[in-house]
């Protein structure tokens, strides 16, 4: 049974990324306003309906995002190492559900460019980034033992997290979608210095 699990999904994500590489190289070609839906299912080799069941827009498929997810491993993963470091758990949890919104193995230096031609495609991006947040917010704000008495701690940590890894994604696009740890982790300490120095 697991293996038609797992099979399943692989054929999900497949689909997924072949309408993602299809919208991705038209608009690289030809311009995001001149490209058609019509035009990006042709080239993937999907209908309209496959179309509509990954992207709720263009946009969506041109940048490769989805709506991000919480599973059940990462908040097991989050309650785990919580106690131990609160901004590394709360990094490596938005990291990990950000990574649900992305297409795997995608190429981030081209979502990069895209994002930076045309504004609307980086506001896309920014709303999903936000979606994110949100559900990493959600878990933390669960753990209130964990968080230094204040009310707005939760949202302070987020805002930190997403910062480490704007910083991460900055000096290495790909450190997100490929789980770069090393890079995470280099961001964070690099944030802890920082903080240390000048607070």
């Amino acid at each position: 049974m697991q293996t038609s699990v797992s099979l399943r999904e692989r054929k999900r994500t497949d689909t997924f990324r072949s309408i993602h590489e299809a919208a991705a190289e038209l608009v690289l070609d030809r311009g995001l306003i001149t490209v058609t839906v019509d035009e990006i299912v042709e080239r993937a080799g999907v209908s309209q309906r496959t179309f509509f069941n990954y992207f709720p827009t263009k946009e969506d498929a041109v940048v490769g995002l989805r709506t991000p997810e919480l599973t059940e491993e990462m908040l097991e993963s989050f309650r785990t190492q919580v106690g131990t470091d609160l901004l590394s758990s709360a990094v490596q949890l938005l990291a990990a559900v950000i990574r649900t919104a992305l297409v795997p193995g995608d190429d981030p230096l081209r979502r990069k460019q895209l994002t930076t031609d045309y504004p609307e495609l980086r506001k896309r991006f920014m709303l999903r980034i936000s979606d994110a947040e949100r559900l990493a917010l959600q878990v933390i704000e669960d753990q209130p033992e964990s968080l230094p008495n204040s009310p707005e701690s939760a949202r302070v940590l987020i805002a930190l997290a997403g910062a480490v890894i704007r910083f991460s994604y900055q000096s290495q696009p790909g450190s997100v979608t490929a789980d770069d740890q090393s890079t995470l982790i280099q961001g964070i300490e690099t944030f802890r210095e920082v903080l240390r120095n000048t607070l």
